[in-house]
């Protein structure tokens, strides 16, 4: 299959699938290291965000988008972890196998809560399919209320444009191409979760009388999708089925 033909999965089907899933969990994993990761080769690929869609889903069927947010709404997790450039390693222990090390990281997304690895798997043709789910939990103070996160990769590895990069001290090295890879993340809510989101909205216009988590939850939940996207009025926050983003990189 060549690049011509490798297309990635269509928005509409992406987010559909995700919202379709429950509770399975694959692709991305964490696990302590046994030893300190060692590589037998790492390649170099430009990575840069390209456009940032945000999607908000209601109970009543409708929904609302900006399929042109502003890149410099992009959560900096995303940034941190595909940073441009974005180093590429396959494993010692694991031929044919290739995982993302961001350059703000080192040899992998190392988490210094747990002490744990966590790699972005890419086969051995190059290409990038990973979906993986939370279980539903119940959503703030709200019994009634249950949320999940599902998050879907879908990409490749393209080889067709070779390059230079010149480092901060003045050396040139090799970059093998470049990364095009759609970043989906959707946040799902079952149950009545009308009171709760109430709640939040109120904390997102006012911030009185609210705890410390609500304060904190409000801005989490709103802040992207009425502030720096437009895609809601705050007014709807009662509807909301589901919230979602993708990020392309390319």
């Amino acid at each position: 299959m060549n690049l011509k033909d490798l297309k990635l999965l269509s928005l509409g089907v992406g987010l559909l699938t995700m919202l379709s899933l429950e509770g399975c969990r694959f692709g991305n994993y964490s696990e302590p290291p046994k030893v300190t990761p060692k590589f037998s080769s790492v390649e170099v690929f430009n990575t840069q965000a390209k456009k940032f869609e945000v999607f908000v889903f209601y109970q009543d069927s409708t929904n609302s988008s900006n399929n042109t947010t502003p890149l410099s709404a992009i959560p900096s997790t995303i940034l941190d972890n595909f940073s441009d450039p974005l180093y590429i390693a396959q494993p010692v222990t694991t031929p044919g196998v290739k995982m993302f090390i961001g350059a703000r990281q080192t040899d992998c997304f190392l988490n210094p809560d747990t002490s744990s690895c966590i790699g972005t798997l890419i086969d051995s043709q190059g290409n990038i399919g990973v979906q993986t789910s939370s279980p539903l939990s119940q959503f703030g103070s709200d019994p009634a209320c249950q949320m999940k996160l599902q998050m879907q990769q879908v990409g490749f590895l393209d080889r067709s444009h070779p390059s230079t990069i010149t480092y901060s001290d003045g050396s040139t090295g090799k970059v093998a191409g470049d990364l095009v890879l759609d970043f989906q993340m959707i946040r799902s809510f079952q149950g009545d979760c009308s009171k709760i989101l109430t709640i939040l909205a109120g904390c997102y216009n006012s911030g009185v009388g609210c705890s410390t988590d609500e304060l904190y939850w409000a801005n989490q939940l709103f802040d992207l999708y009425v502030r720096q996207s437009g895609a809601l009025k705050i007014e709807d926050a009662t509807k909301i089925k589901s919230l979602a983003y993708v990020v392309h990189f390319d």
